[in-house]
């Protein structure tokens, strides 16, 4: 007897097709993936097939190439040589690059004016090393890499020989390229084509990431022992383009009320972005005694406050007193005091129903009275302040 539950399951889900999709769908993936993180394609290592002779390995690892066996060589868009750089060629170079674009909305970073007169100077001596660094070219003859090596040469009107590596294909090299040199996550924001303040930008999603990955946001303690790379932070602003709007609204306020600003837009921005984030777990039969843009407009520019009952005014009189800090624990302050007081608006109980944060004290008195410095003073002495969240 036929079991008509199961010839029904078969006809919706055939294995042939369901297979067929499946491939289909990680062509499509391998496809999309295959101009980004190139290094790790896994794609291209099924078709490295070819391992390098004992000549090729000797020719690169000279007297030591007997500790090495099995390299494989693999195919890629990549090619290499060595030229002679001329100043014309160089000032060339120059004014028909996009300045280091994936495409022509992005550009390279800013160049160093000090980087630039060292490596001029160098040049001019004619004590420019071969270092086997190369200038390196896109696919679409963009330069990723080497501006201030040729502009140094065009300023100093003297020619140098260096390797070029052409053919790069990987759509985000740009953001890993020197990254350990001089190319900042802001640095890599702004090249990526990102329109707010990217220098703000990059502090916010910093700071937003390293919230994210706290386990107990209770504890959370700014960037203090993380470790981002700029490609991290461009991905993550990729993926959260409301931190992105956060820095938007903040840079507008912040631009009519300068003068009344008391911290720095990307506190500000964070805190604006974190709100709006919490507020999604907001119950949605209660009503808001204000929005969060209300609440962080009066913090920035003082205006609609009528007395100092205000929690926006303890708000600013809080920040007031923390200007001259700029210590990683005086932004934990800032932002706890602008939670606490967003929290007191929503009826939520802070920690000492007050904006201001307890502090470990800067001395302690010994035995005769001496006053000895505290190793952690000025560290918040209470849990950090979550917004929409009673602790």
């Amino acid at each position: 007897m036929t079991n008509k539950h199961t010839d029904s399951l078969n006809e919706i889900s055939d294995e042939a097709l369901e297979s067929s999709i499946v491939d289909t769908l990680v062509e499509r993936y391998e496809e999309k993936e295959s101009t980004s993180y190139l290094a790790s394609s896994k794609q291209l290592l099924k078709t490295a097939t070819t391992v390098l002779s004992s000549k090729q390995i000797d020719d690169i690892f000279k007297s030591k190439a007997r500790y090495y066996s099995g390299i494989r060589a693999v195919k890629t868009t990549l090619k290499h040589l060595v030229i002679y750089i001329t100043p014309q060629l160089a000032r060339d170079m120059l004014k028909f690059s996009q300045r280091g674009a994936i495409n022509t909305k992005n550009k390279n970073r800013k160049l160093s004016k000090a980087k630039v007169k060292k490596y001029a100077e160098d040049m001019k001596n004619g004590q420019w090393c071969l270092t086997g660094e190369p200038i390196i070219i896109s696919d679409d003859g963009e330069i990723l890499n080497g501006h201030h090596r040729l502009e140094a040469s065009y300023e100093a009107g003297v020619g140098f020989i260096a390797p070029i590596t052409y053919g790069v294909t990987d759509e985000l090299s740009f953001a890993h390229i020197d990254v350990g040199n001089m190319r900042s996550r802001s640095q890599v924001l702004e090249m990526a084509g990102v329109k707010v303040n990217a220098n703000v930008l990059s502090r916010v999603a910093m700071l937003s990431k390293a919230f994210e990955i706290t386990s107990n946001p209770y504890a959370f303690r700014g960037t203090q022992g993380t470790s981002f790379q700029p490609a991290e932070i461009l991905a993550y602003v990729e993926e959260n383009e409301e931190l992105a709007l956060s820095v938007d609204f903040v840079a507008q306020a912040v631009k009519r009320h300068r003068l009344e600003s008391q911290a720095s837009e990307a506190i500000y921005a964070f805190a604006h972005c974190l709100i709006k984030q919490k507020l999604k777990n907001y119950p949605q039969n209660q009503t808001l005694p204000l929005d969060p843009e209300t609440y962080l407009m009066r913090i920035i520019s003082s205006l609609g406050l009528e007395s100092e009952d205000d929690i926006e005014y303890q708000v600013r009189n809080y920040l007031q007193s923390l200007v001259t800090e700029s210590s990683s624990y005086s932004l934990l302050c800032k932002l706890s005091a602008i939670f606490k007081g967003w929290n007191m608006h929503l009826g939520i109980p802070v920690v000492g129903n007050k904006v201001s944060v307890r502090r470990v004290a800067r001395f302690r008195k010994d035995e005769d009275g001496n006053k000895i410095p505290v190793p952690s003073a000025g560290n918040i002495n209470e849990a950090f302040t979550i917004p929409c969240q009673p602790k």
